[in-house]
């Protein structure tokens, strides 16, 4: 579970009514996970794939849209104290958690949103959003701080940043771009994939670059 996210459960029993949209990787393994801790766990998608929650799996599931107000009424939601959208749409999962807060007043919700820029935005709105794409960063971070900026001469700041790279810096190679002075090219982030930077890898459009700030002794 996220860190930061507030959870409501039953005072009696400890056990929440759980809805998570999306039966992804992601979905699929927290609906596991919290199963497994003794939740209540409904798990709605339009397609749900049985193998992906195992034989262990003792929760419910419902096929259809997590953003049909009948499917999640059918899911129960009226008596959710948790729901999240973990589907692999951003903008499915953000409209299926204002529906769960807005209409059926839920009193959790989170969303995934796998873009930087847009969990951002939504995080300023006032949901509560997790995102994988930065939760890799976050880790790669951990591994080249260790692996690679031991050798620099220099400190280097915690803080990162996430940017699409400027026009004249896409079709070139990581080597062959010059980040802004006191910043370190450290990864690249395609999608939810993130890798430290190869010096040889070509800039895309859509790539996120994972930029360190360092700070001279």
């Amino acid at each position: 579970m996220p860190h930061g996210l507030t959870i409501v459960s039953d005072e009696v029993s400890g056990a929440m009514m759980v809805i998570v949209a999306g039966c992804g990787r992601l979905g699929a393994g927290l609906a596991k996970v919290l199963s497994a801790n003794g939740d209540d766990v409904v798990v709605v998608d339009d397609g749900i794939d049985h193998r992906r929650l195992g034989s262990d799996f003792d929760g419910i599931t419902v096929t259809g849209s997590p953003v049909d107000t009948d499917v999640l009424e059918k899911a129960g939601i009226r008596s959710a104290q948790l729901f999240v959208a973990a589907t692999a749409d951003d903008s499915r999962n953000v409209m299926a958690v204002q529906i769960a807060k807005e209409i059926f007043h839920v009193p959790t919700v989170l969303a995934r949103v796998s873009d930087p820029d847009r969990e951002r935005f939504y995080r300023g709105l006032g949901l509560n959003t997790v995102c994988p794409t930065t939760t890799g960063i976050n880790q790669i971070l951990g591994l080249l701080q260790k692996s690679i900026f031991s050798a620099l001469s220099g400190t280097i700041d915690p803080d990162l940043v996430g940017v699409r790279p400027p026009e004249d810096w896409v079709g070139k190679t990581a080597a062959d771009i010059a980040p802004p002075e006191g910043r370190v090219l450290a990864g690249v982030a395609k999608g939810e994939q993130v890798s430290p930077v190869n010096p040889g890898q070509v800039i895309a459009a859509g790539d996120t670059l994972i930029l360190i700030r360092t700070r001279s002794r």
